[in-house]
């Protein structure tokens, strides 16, 4: 990232560089333009000759605003240009990993990745850079003059407690580093905490665990607090340090110079010019530990970074043209899959074959492994080569674009987006008409639900769908995927937050809209699945039983008892 940066937009540094370097040569001339000045009243000269110092002190002034305020519109800005780089590479390569990284990765990590890593890693190539090396240069400068300038003996002395200050601050800034890290990575605990309780804020309320949640969230916060103290105490001793040691070069060199002075070997114009030099380089030391700071805070969070950037996203196989049309046939051969990282296998020995234009139900035990079987027909996973096909074609030989251009999945949650009801179903085609919403709206059973709405299909649902119910949610979801038109139609418990009649009537406008097409129907309501051609049924990542669904009633199986149950409990509800 950084190089690719460095390659668009690096040499915008260069004019910044040489005007830093222009800044310290001329903040150098004012301790002599101060020290000519003082030279001139000590000798008693004519006003004119005053005047005509102040006025190149001035210059000077004028001289230091001017080369600083370019460089800083080169650095900085190229900084600020940096952080938007980087926030948008970030972006871009969270939309290209894969399911199976979020699924390790807490979104309150993701968001520091965000916010504090990227302004961390702005700030070591903006404010630090330049003070760095306006540091740096202007020390060096001031060192030499006041070398040449005054008395070698005097310049060594008074600079004496100059190493032990930058010790103090290399030293100091190790523990800086440590603990910047630990409020970094609680950082990112306390923001995930806090996107969890706003997602999960109606099952808090539901729970009335406001008060636990609240007591959970404070002890957070504490530690967070403890943390950033902690970084604080030891932040808080480098000035003290550096105030220490240049008080004793000041010292030092009052009591060397003044003797000089007493003694005629050296000016008072002289002395002044010297501890104005000695003010030179105070100041690049004292920034020292905020620029060490700013340096270790901004390489930990670029290593952070490096660690996303490096991992590995979608093949490119996966974003090319198939150039083939999927017409939607569906074949398991003994398929086994296992979690990356998990010991169990989350699906063993499945096997079924559905041919183009069918529907299959799936029913089962919660954590049979439904949705793994979804999520592998739609390469959220990679499953093992030789076990799962379409159209006779091993699913790794597909891309991973052209099977999810060809589906309509509807996942358990029903995400939506904040925005209009009508921008959520158009969400996969933009360029579909007023008209075809409504009709998708329709075969979802949810157009009556919407236009009752105070603003019918341009109401704004809010974050997550919350201004929904959770049957809205499911159906508006539903209807997303119709728009489509799709060859093949994934459908993930997706009715089960309706009541039985609006199931009944999405089941008979899915069996018109679904003709000629492949359809995988998973419910826990067996009602939704009865006109399946094939029907599995799981458990603990097995098919138990198959068939349809007079074959299995004849079975007598689990799934005719899940059957006689459900139907039981239908009538007593009735």
């Amino acid at each position: 990232m950084l190089k690719k940066f460095m390659k668009k937009y690096g040499w915008l540094y260069l004019p910044g560089i040489i005007f830093v370097a222009l800044n310290s040569r001329v903040a150098t001339l004012a301790p002599a333009a101060l020290g000519d000045a003082i030279g001139l009243l000590e000798e008693g000269a004519p006003r004119d000759a005053v005047y005509r110092a102040a006025l190149v002190i001035i210059a000077v002034a004028v001289g230091v605003f001017a080369t600083r305020f370019v460089w800083r519109m080169f650095i900085i800005l190229n900084a600020r240009r940096m952080e938007t780089f980087m926030r948008e590479e970030l972006f871009t390569k969270l939309q290209s990993l894969s399911p199976s990284f979020f699924a390790k990765r807490r979104s309150g990590d993701l968001l520091a990745y965000a916010i504090n890593d990227v302004n961390a890693v702005r700030m070591t190539f903006g404010p630090a850079l330049a003070q760095g090396l306006n540091g740096i240069l202007s020390g060096a400068l001031s060192i030499y003059a006041m070398i040449a300038e005054t008395d070698l003996r005097m310049s060594l002395l008074a600079l004496a407690p100059v190493p032990v200050a930058v010790a103090s601050i290399l030293i100091v800034g190790k523990a800086v580093r440590s603990r910047s890290r630990k409020v970094q990575e609680m950082f990112a605990g306390v923001s995930g905490f806090v996107n969890e309780s706003i997602m999960g804020l109606r099952v808090v309320k539901a729970f009335a665990r406001e008060d636990e949640w609240q007591k959970e969230f404070d002890r957070a916060s504490d530690d967070l607090r403890a943390a950033n103290v902690s970084l604080v105490d030891a932040s808080s001793l480098l000035q003290p340090v550096t105030t220490l040691m240049f008080g004793l070069s000041y010292a030092i060199a009052l009591v060397v110079g003044g003797h000089m002075v007493l003694e005629g070997t050296l000016s008072l114009a002289s002395l002044v010019t010297f501890l104005g030099y000695l003010l030179l380089i105070q100041q690049p030391v004292v920034a020292l530990g905020r620029i060490v700071n700013m340096v270790q805070r901004g390489l930990a969070s670029y290593r952070r970074l490096d660690e996303i950037l490096k991992e590995p996203g979608i093949p490119a196989f996966e974003q090319t043209d198939y150039g083939r049309e999927i017409k939607g046939e569906i074949e398991a051969r003994n398929l086994t899959f296992t979690y990356p990282g998990a010991e169990e296998p989350a699906l063993r020995g499945v096997s079924f074959k559905l041919k183009a234009g069918g529907t299959l139900g799936i029913a089962g035990e919660t954590g049979a492994g439904k949705t793994t079987l979804a999520s592998l027909l739609v390469k959220f996973y990679e499953c093992p080569r030789g076990q799962l096909f379409i159209d006779g074609v091993d699913i790794r030989d597909i891309p991973a674009k052209a099977v999810r251009e060809a589906t309509g999945f509807v996942p358990q949650d029903g995400f939506l987006f904040s925005s209009s009801i009508e921008e959520n179903i158009r969400f996969y085609c933009v360029g579909k008409t007023h008209e075809d919403v409504l009709r998708a709206a329709e075969l979802a059973a949810v157009r009556e639900n919407i236009e009752e709405l105070p603003d019918g299909f341009g109401t704004e649902v809010g974050e997550r769908g919350t201004h929904l119910s959770g049957g809205q949610r499911q159906r508006v979801g539903l209807a997303r995927a119709l728009l489509r038109k799709p060859r093949m139609i994934i459908l993930d418990d997706t009715l089960s937050a309706v009541d039985n009649i609006t199931e009944r009537k999405i089941v008979a406008n899915l069996e018109g809209e679904l003709k000629d097409r492949t359809a995988v129907i998973i419910s826990h309501r067996l009602s939704a699945l009865e006109h399946a051609d094939l029907i599995l049924y799981m458990k603990d990542g097995e098919v138990t039983e198959q068939g349809t669904h007079d074959e299995l009633l004849a079975l007598g199986g689990d799934y005719a008892t899940a059957w006689r149950e459900q139907m039981e409990g239908s009538r007593d509800e009735d």
